[in-house]
């Protein structure tokens, strides 16, 4: 595992799926027709479980300056320590992301009010990881 850290603050236009894991991929094909894939901008994903027991999904691309998305819902991800690594060519073995994320909120300096975070920084590799406690 790897520590990352960040800084600042950034703001995201997200797309919320309907339904995890169901609603995914739907809600990324909705993000990208507003926002194309590239390289140059951050896309992350964002995922916490609710008071029901429901996993709620956030599909988005970075905000940049003067951007707005009326159509996209607003998320601040959050500067700070965060934990976790890189998996690549994720597409050959999505599950597997659901056992590092598994394995990563079991740390000890999880941030019980943090979310699991999915940084889509190619098209083939996924750099997945967790908030840590300040």
């Amino acid at each position: 595992m790897e520590d990352y850290y960040f800084e600042n603050d950034l703001v995201f236009a997200c797309n919320r799926a309907f339904k995890f894991p169901d609603g995914v991929q739907i809600a990324f094909e909705t993000l990208h027709a507003h926002i194309p894939f590239s390289t140059t901008r951050k896309f992350f994903s964002f995922s916490w479980m609710n008071e029901k027991g429901e996993i709620i999904y956030l599909a988005g691309a970075e905000i940049w300056a003067d951007e707005i998305y009326p159509e996209l819902e607003k998320f601040t991800f959050k500067k700070g320590k965060y934990r976790g690594t890189i998996i690549q060519d994720f597409m050959k073995d999505i599950p597997k992301m659901g056992h590092l994320f598994q394995e990563l909120c079991r740390d000890a300096e999880l941030d019980l009010q943090g979310y699991c975070v999915e940084w889509y920084f190619n098209e083939n590799d996924v750099k997945c990881f967790v908030k840590l406690k300040d």
